[in-house]
C-alpha cells in the first residue's frame, strides 16, 4: 500500500467516525432536550401535523352533575381525579391508571368546580370555582384520597363566572379561554395583565382561519395545556370532532388530532387533558373517554 493510499483511507475513516459521533450527539439532544412528538423543518421551525387518536380508557361517572369539569392526573399518586361541575356535592371520581375507581361513592368535589389542575412545583391538585367561590387546593391522605379542601383565595379571579382554568406548567401560570384570546393569571389568583392571542384555524398568517365560526364550531369554554413544544394550547372543534393544537408563542395552529367519537362533543366544559390523554365527557352515557395519539 502506497503512502498516498494510506492517507486517503485514514481521512475516510476519520470522516466516518466524526459523522457517527455527530449523529449520536443529535440523538441525545433529541431524547433529552426536545419532545419526540415535536416536528421541525430544516430551519428549526415547527411544522404542521395531522394525527389520529385511539381510545385508551373510559370511566363511568355516577349521577350528579350534567357536565364534566376536568380530569387531572397526579403522577406521584398515579391516580386520576375527575370532577363534575355545578355543585359542591357533585362527584369527584378518583381512578387508577387501569380505569378502576378507588374513591368512595360519597366523595364529592367540596366546591362548585370549574377548573382543575395539578401543580408539579407544589405537588398539589388545585383549581378555581364558580363565580365568587374562589381558588382552592385539595389536601390528600396517604392513599391519595381527598381529605379536605383549602380555599385560599375567595372571590372571582377569572374572566367570567364559568371560566375553567388550566395550568401552564412551563410558566407556572393559570390560563383561561376568553373569546379568541387566553387570559393569564398567577397561581395565586392574580391577573397578570397578559393575553395570548389565538388565530383560530390558521396555520399561517395567509390562511383564512375559522375564527368567524368559533361560537358555532368550537368548545368556547374549555381549553387544554399539553406541554408539547410548539403545540401547547388545545381547543376542541366540536363540528369536526378534533383537537386543534396551537403554538403558545405564535398563536397559530400546528397540529390536528382527530378523535374517533361516535357522538358530537359539547360546546362548553366536558373537555380536558392530562397524562398525554385527551378526555371528552359523553353526557348521555356519563363516561369520560380518554384518547391518545397514535
Amino acid at each position: 500500500m502506497t503512502r498516498k493510499t494510506m492517507l486517503v483511507l485514514l481521512l475516510a475513516l476519520g470522516l466516518c467516525t466524526h459523522a457517527q459521533k455527530r449523529n449520536a450527539a443529535n440523538a441525545l439532544i433529541t431524547a433529552a432536550g426536545e419532545p419526540a412528538n415535536t416536528d421541525r423543518n430544516n430551519k428549526g421551525e415547527t411544522t404542521f401535523r395531522f394525527v389520529n387518536a385511539r381510545k385508551v380508557m373510559e370511566v363511568k361517572i355516577p349521577e350528579g352533575g350534567a357536565n364534566g369539569a376536568s380530569v387531572v392526573y397526579h403522577p406521584k399518586e398515579k391516580l386520576y381525579y375527575a370532577a363534575q361541575a355545578g355543585n359542591a356535592s357533585f362527584p369527584l371520581v378518583i381512578f387508577d391508571e387501569s380505569g378502576n375507581v378507588v374513591s368512595p361513592v360519597e366523595q364529592s368535589t367540596l366546591i362548585d368546580i370549574r377548573g382543575l389542575w395539578y401543580n408539579p412545583r407544589t405537588k398539589d391538585i388545585g383549581g378555581n370555582g364558580y363565580a365568587q367561590n374562589g381558588w382552592f387546593s385539595y389536601e390528600l391522605d396517604k392513599k391519595g384520597m381527598v381529605e379536605s379542601i383549602n380555599i385560599f383565595k375567595k372571590g372571582r379571579y377569572q374572566p367570567d363566572d364559568h371560566s375553567p382554568g388550566v395550568l401552564n406548567t412551563e410558566e407556572n401560570e393559570v390560563l383561561f379561554l376568553n373569546g379568541l384570546n387566553i387570559d393569564c393569571y398567577t397561581t395565586d389568583g392574580e391577573e397578570k395583565r397578559k393575553t395570548i392571542q389565538l388565530y383560530i384555524g390558521k396555520k399561517t398568517p395567509a390562511d383564512a382561519g375559522t375564527g368567524n365560526s368559533f361560537e358555532s364550531n368550537y368548545n368556547t369554554r374549555s381549553l387544554i395545556y399539553t406541554g408539547k413544544q410548539g403545540a401547547e394550547i388545545g381547543l376542541l372543534n366540536v363540528t369536526e370532532k378534533q383537537v386543534e393544537l396551537y403554538n403558545i408563542k405564535t398563536g397559530y395552529m400546528t397540529r390536528i388530532v382527530k378523535l374517533p367519537l361516535s357522538f358530537k362533543p359539547e360546546s362548553f366544559f366536558n373537555f380536558s387533558y392530562s397524562n398525554d390523554t385527551y378526555w371528552v365527557f359523553n353526557k348521555n352515557t356519563r363516561y369520560w373517554i380518554g384518547f391518545r395519539e397514535e
